[in-house]
């Protein structure tokens, strides 16, 4: 023992969470462990103020943050109630962290390559009537716009979106989705330079084929191959797909949210 004084030696200052911090990381815990189940309408402010110890202003912070980020909703009767996040505020956090992380075009593209293929595998697998008849439509309107760049960007995501819900795994769409409306948005900037639609309505055909024969390996082939010619063709439109998204972003002025 160095026999010093306990008093010699600097401990950190111990950090005061705000009240409201506190009282939203609690509803939170309730809804995140399924004690508090989507539709679950909560205690009234004055209840809920009471339950927790805390003020009624320190309530409606808490609140405030907890429905910014979609778990609860305003609902019958102006009640607030437990909801599950809806899918546009999870891409829409995801949109922002990778562009505040400067992840490259080519980071994008390597995990893509491996969620897209197995989307379409899972597709053939799973594919049922009413959604093949959604494809089908998506490719007669993309057929109809094959020299509209603005166009074929929307019936892109569209088609790889309908790809993913045909495999009906919702965690693989989740997660694909908003790295493809950055790889889409880049697309957009492809074909206005080299004018590619029509590659990317023959990818798209054969894969819906495979995905109707319940073809798994072609499906999946095709969406791989199809992503490796959207990369070079990023190349060779000049798309600097090394450097951060929001600096290519900037420079070919491609807008993702």
């Amino acid at each position: 023992m160095s026999g010093q004084p306990v008093g010699a030696k600097q401990f950190k200052t111990l950090k005061r969470e705000p009240a409201y911090a506190l009282a939203e990381r609690s509803i939170r815990e309730m809804i995140l462990s399924g004690t508090l189940d989507p539709g679950d309408l909560l205690p009234g402010e004055h209840d809920l103020a009471n339950q927790l110890g805390v003020t009624r202003p320190t309530i409606r912070e808490a609140i405030r943050k907890l429905e910014s980020s979609g778990l609860v909703e305003r609902g019958h009767r102006r009640r607030m109630q437990v909801a599950a996040p809806s899918a546009d505020i999870s891409n829409t956090a995801i949109r922002h962290a990778i562009v505040m992380h400067g992840i490259t075009y080519r980071e994008l593209w390597e995990v893509s390559t491996a969620l897209e293929p197995a989307a379409a595998r899972l597709a053939a697998l799973r594919a049922d009537e009413p959604i093949l008849t959604k494809m089908a439509d998506n490719l007669a309107r993309t057929r109809a716009c094959i020299d509209d760049p603005d166009a074929l960007v929307q019936v892109d995501i569209e088609f790889h979106e309908l790809v993913a819900e045909a495999g009906g795994n919702h965690a693989l769409q989740l997660a694909r989705a908003p790295l493809g409306e950055f790889l889409s948005a880049a697309y957009g900037v492809v074909t206005r330079k080299l004018g590619p639609g029509r590659r990317l309505l023959t990818a798209h055909e054969t894969i819906f084929e495979a995905i109707k024969n319940h073809d798994e390996a072609t499906a999946g082939e095709w969406m791989a191959k199809h992503f490796r010619d959207f990369l070079r063709g990023c190349e060779v439109a000049g798309i600097d797909v090394d450097g951060a998204v929001r600096e290519t972003n900037t420079k070919w002025n491609i807008d993702n949210g």
